[in-house]
């Protein structure tokens, strides 16, 4: 069964405060998410609705054309699939790029794989490209007391970072929404923080607008194949204290 977001909303609604109960992932229904704002949920909300109406996918009605999104559609997008990633949602979604956008792959890939990458005027890329594919956890945060803790698997920048800079932190959650570049260095402090965060492979600016990057890792469910990873490979859970 397809419901929209409308549809999803309204179920949200009339759940009661007691939202779903444990366990009850994965439901039957499909949520079909179209090309329009509209229909493109925050990713806070998204993870708030499905806490209280579970699904059993998240489907990308149309091929997410990052050729042709204007940069803040882009950054929702790229904020709405890492959230699904976040929450242990499997979503359906298929990638268009310029040949110019190329470098957007290497940047991404952490997240769940597309089923398709295309790329205009040269056509498909093989998915396996995508790194997520055959290595689950590249790039996740988790939250400790006073700091976040980002674990990079990449092989280019392959590293464990504690964000306890109150700027930084702060400048990292702003983006996980996607927001307007200017808004996010408004101030010389948290300027330089964006900019880091940038160097830093953590936040990715798409023109005006940026996003933040890591997978916020509430869990690792072991032995389970999830995002297109297998888990049962991805490792022990880190150590520490964090969430």
């Amino acid at each position: 069964m397809l419901m929209d977001i409308g549809e999803l909303r309204a179920r949200a609604a009339g759940s009661g405060e007691g939202g779903a109960s444990p366990g009850c992932r994965p439901a039957t229904a499909t949520l079909a998410l179209g090309p329009g704002e509209a229909e493109l949920p925050a990713a806070a909300e998204l993870a708030a609705l499905l806490a209280r109406v579970p699904v059993a996918e998240v489907r990308l009605a149309d091929p997410a054309d990052f050729s042709a999104l204007a940069g803040h559609a882009i950054v929702r997008l790229i904020a709405l699939i890492r959230e699904c990633s976040s929450i242990g949602a499997r979503i359906t979604w298929s990638l268009a790029l310029g040949p110019e956008q190329l470098d957007l792959i290497p940047r991404l890939d952490h997240l769940p794989a597309p089923d398709r990458i295309t790329v205009r005027e040269k056509g498909p890329l093989p998915v396996g490209r995508w790194r997520s594919a055959r290595q689950f956890g590249l790039l996740y945060f988790r939250k400790g007391p006073a700091f976040l803790s980002v674990v990079d698997q990449r092989p280019e920048s392959e590293s464990r970072i504690v964000l306890d800079d109150p700027v930084l932190m702060d400048v990292f959650r702003r983006g996980l929404e996607g927001c307007a570049w200017a808004g996010l260095t408004r101030d010389p402090l948290r300027a330089a923080a964006a900019y880091d965060l940038v160097d830093r492979g953590l936040l990715l600016r798409v023109g005006r607008h940026c996003v933040t990057l890591p997978v916020h890792m509430h869990s690792w469910p072991l032995g389970t194949t999830l995002l297109g990873g297998t888990l049962a490979s991805a490792g022990k859970k880190p150590e520490g204290a964090e969430e």
